[in-house]
């Protein structure tokens, strides 16, 4: 029996030196002596073929083995999130197999495709996610004559998650798009195959897609398509047979909820937004499933904060701040640049929500080193609208601390952040982020007015926010049509104040009583109360320019109700300024025949104003209120 190594032998002398002899015996003529070397140099050739046989299954077997070690290690790798060594090792054991089984080279393509997304997406990679999709074209070669089958169905579905992984960070929305007619073609060929749970998928894919078109418009139509394709997931997601999909279906329920919410006047959206993820977050915990339960926590946080800054409820942003630091724990920068930026971008929105109910600067500092640790990771250039946004909430930061410290350079830092933001976000690609930085703009400028008495800052703002106008409507955006509507009335006011015009007074009041159509007590408490105040201060000035009364009683009412939300234990400051509004009302009252008890309880309202104050901390407006109390007590005493 000839040796194994010899039956491999490529070059084994006795079959060269019979194949020569036939050479040569068929150069000389003698045919038959060359069949009779050639039939010799067969049989040899069929002595050694069994060796042969075997010893390409042992090859095939340790191929196969060997690819297996390299899955193996891929899978550790993948567990600890190192995404980019999984995907190396999931090629080496492709290679490896790739001549010997069809079925492995097509799951380890597959799971090299899925890595090197989970890479791209948790670095912001694009070189890597554009490789994903590669790996997924390659795939579909692998089916035969190209048949649009289950198989196709998969493979084109998880490509196209990253295409819109891709388009998320794109100004346009042609990859989304893109995106979007895939995962329908997928959902055909899925209800085609009744095949449920990946029909499931698919639709769940499509309202994610379907949401992030969506935010970019101005018309709601695609967000409440998304709500409603997530909850036709559901359906096919029964939490008893498939508990982890369900919960991701959950999550992204919320996440639709959630954006639909910002369109809608009251919070019920927001509340079904939070109650989705708290039920997501019964399947993905933290020990389970560490980087999913991450990513919940930091979706809640940001529903928390929207629903307490909406019923002025420092409780729940202060657990929106704990819910974005416990996702930090997780998503650290070294393992998940992006998802730790994004936290890091929200745990500063957090805390600059939570600034309202302290009047210091901590919290707000601590805000703006947030956003600044975003900006290390999101640039320009590599995450356009990301970028945008932290510019848009970094400018909101500047606007508090400027006008906290009265500080105008903090004011412009303010102005210049907002204006950066909109070199992203234009009006034609992004509309309503477009009025968004339009809005906060505006309340920059009126600050700025403020401080430095140039009228034509409240020119500005006034315009800035007639520029939001544009695009918030009550139909489709009412809570922001409505803050738009009231930092209008309280620039009019301003610009009226500061130019002596009672017919930028009356359009104040109009605005902001067009504002208080969508901003009631229960749904929005704080902006309510907000523009309650801003109409009795245009009353009462308007009253002074036109030396009437006649405005008076309703100033009063329009004070009076800011009370209802502005209580002396939950908002000191706030209550103070309202004191003293009162206080101003009853003074007027009183200079025009009033009485001495209306002087008197001008004194009782500025005195408690001065107390407020200085609970607050907030000692600048107590001299200006001691020579109200003088100037009153004057008057009274020339009675």
């Amino acid at each position: 029996m000839l040796s194994e190594r010899d039956a491999l032998s490529t070059d084994d002398p006795e079959i060269k030196r019979l194949v020569a002899s036939a050479d040569k015996a068929i150069g000389q003529g003698a045919i038959v002596s060359a069949r009779k070397f050639l039939d010799e140099a067969v049989a040899r050739v069929e002595q050694t073929s069994g060796a042969v046989d075997q010893a390409e299954e042992l090859v095939k077997q340790k191929r196969l083995a060997d690819a297996a070690i390299y899955a193996r290690r891929a899978d550790s790798s993948a567990l600890v999130f190192d995404y980019k060594s999984a995907a190396s090792d999931y090629g080496k054991a492709l290679a490896l197999v790739e001549k010997w089984d069809d079925k492995l080279r097509w799951n380890y393509k597959n799971q090299e495709a899925e890595a090197l997304n989970a890479h791209g997406a948790a670095t912001g990679d694009k070189q890597a996610l554009q490789q994903a999709i590669d790996a997924y074209r390659i795939i579909l070669n692998f089916i035969p004559n190209g048949e649009q089958n289950r198989d196709w169905a998969i493979t084109r579905n998880n490509m196209a998650v990253v295409l819109q992984t891709i388009g998320e960070r794109e100004t346009d929305t042609t990859r989304l798009e893109a995106a979007a007619q895939i995962f329908r073609d997928s959902l055909a060929v899925f209800e085609r195959e009744k095949d449920d749970l990946n029909w499931a998928a698919a639709q769940n894919n499509l309202a994610n897609v379907l949401l992030k078109i969506g935010e970019r418009e101005s018309d709601p139509k695609h967000l409440n398509e998304a709500v409603a394709a997530m909850r036709a997931t559901l359906v096919k997601r029964p939490r008893e047979k498939v508990p982890l999909d369900w919960a991701a279906s959950q999550n992204n329920l919320g996440l639709a909820l959630y954006a639909l919410s910002e369109r809608e006047p009251g919070g019920e959206r927001l509340t079904e937004a939070e109650a989705a993820y708290r039920l997501a977050l019964q399947e993905y915990t933290r020990e389970k499933s560490p980087a999913q339960w991450a990513m919940v926590e930091n979706n809640l946080g940001n529903t928390l904060v929207s629903l307490g800054t909406q019923r002025n409820d420092q409780a729940k942003i202060t657990e929106a701040a704990a819910a974005f630091r416990a996702a930090l724990e997780i998503r650290t920068r070294e393992t998940f640049p992006v998802s730790w930026a994004t936290s890091r971008l929200n745990l500063g929105n957090a805390l600059s929500s939570a600034a309202r109910f302290d009047l210091g600067t901590g919290e707000l500092e601590e805000a703006a080193t947030a956003y600044g640790d975003a900006l290390t990771v999101f640039t320009r250039k590599r995450f356009p609208m990301d970028w945008a946004s932290t510019q848009n909430n970094l400018g909101s930061v500047y606007q508090t601390l400027g006008q906290r410290a009265r500080d105008p350079a903090r004011l412009e830092q303010s102005v210049a952040a907002f204006r950066a933001a909109r070199r992203i976000y234009t009006r034609r690609a992004f509309p309503l982020d477009w009025a968004m930085t339009a809005y906060n703009l505006g309340n920059t400028l009126q600050l700025l007015g403020g401080l430095s008495d140039k009228p034509e800052h409240y020119r500005d703002a006034a315009m800035a926010y007639r520029d939001a106008l544009r695009e918030y409507k009550r139909e489709t955006t009412p809570r922001q049509w409505a803050l738009a509507q009231a930092g209008l009335g309280s620039a009019l006011h301003w610009l009226s104040m500061a130019e002596g015009d009672t017919k930028s007074l009356a359009e104040s009041v109009a605005a902001r009583r067009a504002a208080l159509e969508v901003q009631t007590f229960e749904t929005a408490p704080v902006d309510w109360a907000n523009a309650q105040n801003g109409i009795g201060m245009s009353l009462l000035n308007l009253g002074t320019l036109e030396r009437s009364g006649k405005y008076l009683d309703e100033a009063e009412a329009a004070f009076q109700a800011t009370l209802k939300v502005f209580t002396r234990e939950s908002q000191p400051l706030q209550w103070a300024f309202a004191q003293n509004n009162l206080g101003d009302v009853h003074w007027n009252r009183a200079s025009q025949g009033g009485g001495d008890a209306e002087y008197m309880k001008a004194i009782e309202f500025f005195e408690n104003a001065k107390q407020g104050f200085a609970e607050a901390g907030y000692t600048i407006p107590i001299p200006l209120t001691d020579k109200k109390i003088e100037l009153v007590k004057q008057q009274l005493a020339k009675k």
